[in-house]
C-alpha cells in the first residue's frame, strides 16, 4: 500500500489537519512534509515521496498559488504520472495546468464533499500498478557490528505480515538502539520508505508491502 501526498500551504494547516484525519480515518496512509527532518535533502525527499503516492491532493487557496514549494510539488506529481486530485478550499484562478483537471470544491463548510473525495482516491488506489523494488528482499550490509545488528532486528520487524507501517520508535525499542540512531540506520536501506503516522511520529515500511 502507498500513500497520498497532500501539498498544501503552511496558512491552510488546519484544514489540511482535518483533511489528514478524514482519510486516515477511510484508511489511508498520508504523507506531508512534517515528515522531513532539519538536515534532510528535502528535495530528494519530496520527489520519492511523490513518485510512491498514488494520488496528490493538491489544497488550492491564493496562497497554495502563490507557492513555488506547492507548485513545485503538483508539477512533478503530474510529470511523474500520479494522479492529481485539486482541492479549492479559498476561490482561486487555477493554473492552466490545473484547470484541465476535474478538482473537488470544499469552498463550502457544510457541503464539502468528502465522499466523493474518498471514492476518487480509491479508484486511485486500485488502479495505480504495485511496483516492487528488484532487490527488496535483499539485505544491506552495515559495517559498523553494532548497528549491522540494529539494522537486521528492524528488518525482521518490517517484515511481520501484521503491520505494513511500523513505528521507528519502536523498532528502536526493539533494536535497543535510539529512536534517532534508528532513523539513521534505516536511511541506508533504499527499500525502507519514511512516512508520518496519526501520531505524527515517525513511521516507516518495506517499499514492497
Amino acid at each position: 500500500m502507498s500513500h497520498i501526498f497532500i501539498s498544501h500551504s503552511h496558512e491552510d494547516g488546519d484544514f489540511t489537519e482535518i483533511l489528514r484525519s478524514k482519510l486516515e480515518q477511510a484508511g489511508f496512509g498520508i504523507w506531508t512534509d512534517a515528515a522531513l527532518r532539519g538536515g534532510e535533502d528535502w528535495r530528494k525527499g519530496i520527489d520519492q515521496a511523490i513518485r510512491e503516492a498514488f494520488s496528490l491532493i493538491a489544497v488550492m487557496t491564493p496562497e497554495a498559488k502563490a507557492s513555488e514549494y506547492v507548485t513545485y510539488e503538483w508539477a512533478f506529481a503530474v510529470g511523474a504520472k500520479v494522479k492529481v486530485i485539486p482541492i479549492m478550499l479559498k476561490r482561486t484562478n487555477l493554473h492552466p495546468r490545473l484547470e484541465s483537471l476535474q478538482y473537488l470544491d470544499f469552498t463550502d463548510r457544510q457541503l464539502r464533499p468528502w465522499g466523493d473525495l474518498i471514492s476518487v482516491l480509491k479508484e486511485a488506489e486500485s488502479s495505480k500498478p504495485e511496483v516492487k523494488a528488484p532487490d527488496a528482499v535483499k539485505k544491506v550490509e552495515i559495517k559498523d557490528k553494532r548497528k549491522n545488528n540494529a539494522y537486521e532486528r528492524m528488518l525482521e520487524g518490517l517484515k511481520d505480515e501484521a503491520w505494513t507501517w511500523r513505528s521507528v520508535n519502536k523498532l528502536a525499542v526493539m533494536a535497543g538502539i535510539t529512536e534517532e540512531e534508528a532513523v539513521e540506520i534505516l536511511k541506508y536501506d533504499p527499500n525502507i520508505a519514511f512516512g508520518v503516522g496519526k501520531s505524527k511520529r515517525r513511521i516507516v515500511k518495506l517499499r514492497n508491502r
